[in-house]
């Protein structure tokens, strides 16, 4: 049993969109490919391919929230001294993690593209977001947002 899960995690891990990305064109699967890396670069504590999936701009932006924390940064320099030693240090225990998308839309415009999608990570729900910029013939990432939503009270609980 053990190691069906453990196989199970590890297809996960590998290609955590499958089956979410059949009616993409080329263009949209690039974009995908970058939102994908950038997720499981940062899980599995691969601190240089999650910094090559971003743009390293003084105009990047990146907040995460949840009931308990806030991370808000909007220049590369100060992402990426935050996010180096969580990813490098913190992250990438060997913990299997899965990731499934759903609600998935991209929408493109020239050299930019917007996508949203409800993130399952391991049972951790999140809305997310990310906007794309094409530099060059390769897709960056500009912005992030992820809201877990579910880690907030709810109006009206008595909670």
């Amino acid at each position: 049993m053990r190691a069906l899960l453990f196989i199970i995690g590890f297809i996960l891990c590998i290609d955590p969109i499958s089956g979410q990305v059949d009616d993409l064109n080329d263009e949209e699967m690039a974009i995908m490919a970058v939102v994908k890396k950038e997720t499981q670069s940062f899980f599995i504590g691969e601190y240089e391919d999650w910094k090559d999936c971003w743009l390293h701009d003084d105009n990047i932006y990146f907040e995460w929230v949840r009931s308990n924390v806030h991370h808000f940064y909007t220049s590369w320099e100060e992402l990426d001294r935050t996010m180096r030693p969580i990813i490098t240090e913190n992250v990438g225990n060997g913990d299997l993690f899965y990731s499934l998308r759903s609600d998935l839309k991209i929408r493109q415009d020239g050299p930019f593209a917007w996508v949203t999608y409800r993130q399952d990570l391991s049972g951790d729900i999140s809305n997310e977001q990310r906007v794309l910029r094409k530099v060059g013939e390769e897709w960056k990432i500009v912005m992030v947002t992820v809201v877990a939503s579910e880690t907030f009270p709810r109006l009206g609980s008595n909670d």
